[in-house]
């Protein structure tokens, strides 16, 4: 049986990896990168899906809130949040830095990056930092908290 904390983490992990998916279908669809600055429409598409995506957080936090006198939340829960913080952290660094060292690497002759690959990264970096933390959340439970 799952604890609400680890539904609550499942179904986070679904949401962001769903807004991760449509964010790359999105972005990485056309001329995206070339006309990222003058395309209004994908603009708003993205910032719609993430809206979503902050929005089904909110419903979550709304749907499993503490209910009076009930307990929820005991030191296994804390240690596997802390555990799963603090992993989801350093995958995120990770990202950050494999990123931007494939941005230098890349644009390193023509001294300059075009501006549409940092909304990439600063999109991206929503997910990825939703997407692993509430991954090893999932993890953690399921190996018994250990």
């Amino acid at each position: 049986m799952m604890s609400k904390q680890m539904k609550q983490a499942f179904i986070r992990m679904i949401l962001w990896s769903l807004v991760f998916v449509f964010f790359l279908a999105i972005f990485l669809s056309g001329d995206t990168l070339a006309t990222w600055g003058d395309n209004t429409r994908k603009t708003i598409m993205v910032a719609a899906l993430f809206l979503a995506g902050f929005g089904g957080d909110i419903v979550l936090n709304i749907v499993y809130r503490k209910k009076k006198g009930e307990i929820t939340k005991d030191e296994r829960d804390d240690s596997i949040e802390k555990r799963a913080v603090s992993a989801g952290f350093i995958v995120t660094l990770v990202y950050v830095f494999l990123f931007a060292i494939t941005l230098y690497t890349k644009n390193e002759t023509s001294g300059f990056v075009p501006v549409a690959w940092l909304w990439f990264l600063a999109y991206s970096l929503i997910c990825v930092a939703n997407i692993s933390v509430t991954a090893f959340s999932v993890f953690f439970y399921r190996k018994g908290g250990l």
